[in-house]
């Protein structure tokens, strides 16, 4: 009985911990722009493709990530940059122009194309959902885990991952539902605050990497006086 409810309190500690930081709500917007004009099927394909991603990202950082990071010589605050640029530049094409991404190929193929736009990966899974703040989090329960307890501890941790990225498809599955209550008109009209929102949002993420490049940089002058 004490192993059950052990298993789930320690489940429920990764959750509440992951998912204000992975925080579905900020992707929605971004999601909702991205496949404003993809089928409904598509959009359901796009959302469970981008929180599969989601989870493998998190996954792979929960038991390669050290690994990962100093073999490439990468560092959190590059990928929070990387992150925000990529997020910023979707975000002013939204705001001056008040279309989503999806829309910018005019050929004659264009319906082709757009039929075949998959952002499910790149901005969706990556940086939107399993971004440098879930990887962290995730990196940081790994970290805690008890010696004596690694397999049972990962298991919890990757329980936890998937339940989080579930609600993360729950929701963006939902936007096909709030496209039709606010129809094609009131869609375009919000496309510009959506645009905004994202770009307050890419703003926030090359602050505090900028930030944390700026910390890193003066702890390591620091130790180089001394």
């Amino acid at each position: 009985m004490s192993y059950i409810v052990d298993f789930f309190k320690y489940t429920a500690i990764v959750v509440i911990g992951l998912l204000p930081i992975m925080n579905p709500l900020t992707t929605f917007p971004l999601f909702m722009s991205l496949t404003n004009r993809m089928s409904a099927e598509k959009k359901r394909k796009q959302a469970a493709k981008a929180c599969i991603y989601a989870f493998c990202i998190l996954a792979t950082f929960l038991l390669l990530g050290k690994g990962i990071i100093t073999l490439f010589g990468i560092s959190m605050p590059g990928i929070r940059v990387a992150g925000g640029i990529i997020i910023l530049i979707l975000a002013l094409r939204l705001v001056f122009s008040g279309n989503d991404p999806s829309s910018e190929v005019e050929s004659s193929a264009s319906d082709i194309k757009k039929a075949d736009m998959d952002y499910s990966f790149s901005p969706l899974a990556m940086p939107s959902l399993a971004g440098p703040g879930s990887i962290a989090v995730v990196m940081g329960f790994g970290s805690q885990i008890p010696s004596g307890q690694m397999i049972m501890g990962h298991v919890h941790i990757l329980i936890g991952i998937a339940i989080v990225t579930t609600i993360a498809y729950i929701m963006l599955s939902a936007s096909q539902w709030i496209e039709k209550l606010l129809g094609k008109h009131g869609t375009q009209a919000i496309s510009k605050i959506m645009g905004f929102l994202l770009t307050c949002i890419a703003v926030q993420f090359l602050a505090s990497g900028i930030r944390d490049f700026y910390v890193e940089f003066s702890s390591l002058s620091a130790t180089a006086t001394l």
